[in-house]
């Protein structure tokens, strides 16, 4: 009998589309990875506590999981990047999905900064095109050029991380980590386009990767 596999998400702080602050995850998030054999395990972060007591608190949590997907949200918190590290350490599958991509990029001497226009910002399911450099990602979608969905209105200026793809614009949209057996991170959001293949495989890449 197979092991179902757990997968952490942290909870974030967002906020929603009527300006209500709050932490968690969107439901698409939840609603993309049930189609998958796996369990979830929510990890709740108190911004307001001690950092390394909340580091304490949410390790045994962290302990549980064979992967951690790095959901969106709209602020990194000092608490985000020590988590992020350790899941680098460990060398835990992670999958950053829009902040959560950022939160990676900024835990390795990363630095943000504000876009200038609005052409990363709609509510459509294609936005722009996403051209990819030869890595792990590009080996995984198969492809070099693909069309994404997105949400942001802060980039990735640089990080000592490795950006494998960028916006026709110049914008980096993923990053990942070469030596680790799964470590990735993408600007845009593959779970909300469910009946994207590109985001299925995706998806389908970093459930394998917890067998690994």
């Amino acid at each position: 009998m197979s092991i179902i596999k757990r997968i952490g998400i942290l909870l974030r702080e967002f906020t929603s589309a009527s300006g209500n602050a709050l932490n968690g995850f969107r439901g698409d998030l939840l609603h993309y990875l049930r189609q998958y054999p796996v369990e979830v395990v929510s990890i709740p972060i108190d911004y307001d506590n001690d950092e390394n007591q909340e580091f304490l608190a949410v390790l045994p949590l962290i302990k549980m999981c064979d992967g951690i997907i790095l959901p969106g949200g709209s602020k990194i918190h000092a608490i985000d990047k020590r988590l992020v590290l350790f899941l680098y350490e460990q060398n835990l599958s992670v999958l950053g999905l829009c902040l959560g991509m950022q939160t990676m990029a900024v835990t390795f001497d990363g630095v943000l900064a504000t876009l200038s226009s609005n052409d990363h910002q709609s509510k459509l399911d294609y936005v722009h095109p996403v051209l990819l450099e030869e890595s792990l990602l590009s080996s995984i979608l198969k492809s070099k050029r693909i069309l994404v969905n997105s949400r942001h209105n802060e980039f990735v200026k640089k990080t000592k991380l490795d950006c494998v793809a960028y916006s026709i614009d110049g914008i980096p949209e993923a990053v990942e980590a070469k030596n680790k057996t799964f470590f990735i991170g993408v600007q845009w959001h593959p779970e909300s386009l469910i009946h994207d293949s590109y985001s299925k495989l995706l998806f389908d890449a970093f459930i394998e990767s917890l067998d690994k």
